[in-house]
């Protein structure tokens, strides 16, 4: 029997890779494996000759099951693949853990722009295996991130008219009230110039999400109801909870916990109905209480002859996507502002002067360096040549944002914040803009693109004219995967007035 190295006597972390290495050995043993070295073969497909696109190594049955385990499982996928990355070089294939399908991940920005040409008229993303099973089991019709085909080309074309095109100051009203609402009350904390901690920021912030949506759907009347302002703090907790369930089935597949009513299958689908239950409520409130002089998305909706069963369908959408997505972004936003002072007082004396090139630089940093979303996915509907590379039809290509994100050949100092490297005139800086894609490109890029940098231009621009921040937290944050990438650790922030 193999000795107990010392490394893991003394560091019981690593007592996982070392198991995983000797179950290797053992299963390579058995089944006389040899593995591919994932070297640059070339091959011919007709007249064109294409590079072989490296392969991870895997073992039988498992796959690369065990790698990931030893890696920290799916809460640490964005770094897994990042290890890839570093490993295979920008482009490589894996049939991630134990599946049957392999993907290939691309981190060049030049291959992931591609990616984009070759999508197709109805391009398909690969969508959440839970959530999929639940609309099947509950023949439960959802919006736009779930359809497909002319359905969703159809109604993708009336919001983009709506929420991405022309004139949009109708929706900065809006996202300009509730913002103010919120810090305002972190305002009121701080008058006699005492730092306050931001108490249950995920909470709040996940909160004034909602309410933006509830506002630019139905107008700003409808906050004013107090029904409605109780029926939200429940809906916020509740939209919380169905993505922490959501994440726990990442680990679990979806359909043997539902076969076997395991708990982690109950609490998903006890908290999807009542989303959806109570979402629904909330539209027919809203719709009860909206004032009929302010524009609003339901109006413009109506007005474009779309069903009312189908502008549910897109609000509730709407509303679970914003939650947790510009609740993060805003987040990792503010931390990030946090840890500069002197990027704060750059920003604040920005402010004075109505410009924002230094905000804009900086919200894109943040994204940058913290997508929300670290992996974007494209189903590619015919064979496609990426680069020198063969894709075969239907194959799973995933954008490794947070590798790309985070590589010097496409931004130099990428670990540090350098707001500047977006300014015109810059670009010696950015040596690959497209490296940073938070909100996709292509017909399929995030619908909600206009609303969250609204958003987050409006949060940070306040905070830095009114604030100076600190982060409290005494560890380093690290991001996790969580369905998206959140701080590894309850985030501490504190506001105090500006002084000058």
């Amino acid at each position: 029997m193999q000795r107990l190295p010392e490394i893991v006597r003394q560091q019981p972390c690593a007592l996982v890779r070392w198991l995983v290495h000797l179950l290797k050995v053992w299963l390579l043993r058995i089944f006389h494996i040899d593995f591919e070295d994932g070297s640059n073969n070339i091959k011919e497909t007709g007249e064109t000759k294409y590079v072989d696109i490296p392969r991870v190594k895997e073992l039988p049955l498992v796959g690369t099951l065990l790698d990931l385990i030893a890696a920290g499982g799916a809460p640490h996928l964005h770094k897994y693949i990042d290890a890839r990355h570093r490993q295979y070089g920008p482009i490589f294939r894996e049939r991630l853990g134990g599946g049957s399908q392999y993907a290939v991940f691309v981190a060049s920005a030049n291959l992931m722009r591609s990616v984009f040409l070759h999508e197709g008229q109805y391009p398909q993303h690969p969508l959440p295996d839970a959530w999929t099973l639940y609309n099947q089991l509950h023949d439960c019709q959802r919006g736009l991130f779930f359809m497909e085909g002319v359905e969703w080309l159809h109604n993708r074309r009336i919001l983009n008219r709506l929420l991405l095109n022309g004139n949009l100051n109708w929706m900065d009203v809006h996202i300009e009230s509730c913002t103010h609402q919120l810090v305002e009350k972190w305002r009121a904390k701080t008058q006699s110039n005492v730092s306050y901690e931001l108490p249950q920021l995920e909470q709040q912030l996940y909160r004034w999400s909602i309410e933006v949506l509830c506002c630019i759907m139905f107008g700003t009347n409808v906050l004013r109801c107090p029904k409605i302002q109780s029926i939200l703090d429940e809906f916020t907790q509740i939209v919380h909870k169905v993505f922490e369930h959501s994440s726990r089935l990442m680990t679990f597949p979806p359909r043997l916990a539902q076969i076997l009513r395991l708990r982690i299958w109950r609490d998903f689908e006890r908290n999807v109905d009542e989303v959806l239950r109570q979402a629904s409520f909330i539209i027919e409130l809203c719709m009860r209480d909206q004032d009929d002089q302010e524009e609003t998305l339901f109006h413009k909706l109506q007005s474009a002859d779309v069903p009312g069963e189908m502008i549910k369908r897109i609000f509730v959408d709407l509303v679970i996507a914003a939650g947790d997505t510009t609740a993060f972004s805003s987040q990792w936003a503010l931390y990030v502002l946090s840890t500069e002072p002197e990027l704060q007082k750059r920003l604040a004396q920005e402010q004075l002067a109505s410009e924002s090139q230094l905000l804009h630089g900086l919200i894109k940093e943040s994204l940058r360096l913290y997508p929300v979303a670290p992996f974007i996915g494209r189903y590619l509907p015919q064979d496609s040549q990426l680069g020198c590379y063969f894709i075969e039809k239907d194959t799973m290509v995933l954008l490794s944002l947070y590798t790309a994100g985070r590589d010097a050949s496409h931004f130099e100092q990428p670990q540090r914040i350098l707001p500047e490297r977006w300014f015109l005139g810059k670009s010696e800086q950015v040596h690959q803009a497209h490296a940073s894609l938070p909100f996709a490109i292509g017909q399929r890029s995030c619908i909600g693109r206009r609303v969250a940098l609204k958003q987050l231009h409006s949060l940070l621009g306040k905070c830095a004219n009114q604030f100076q921040m600190h982060c409290l937290n005494e560890q380093p944050v690290d991001c996790i995967l969580r369905m998206v990438t959140v701080p590894d650790q309850q985030l501490r922030l504190s506001v105090q007035p500006r002084l000058s």
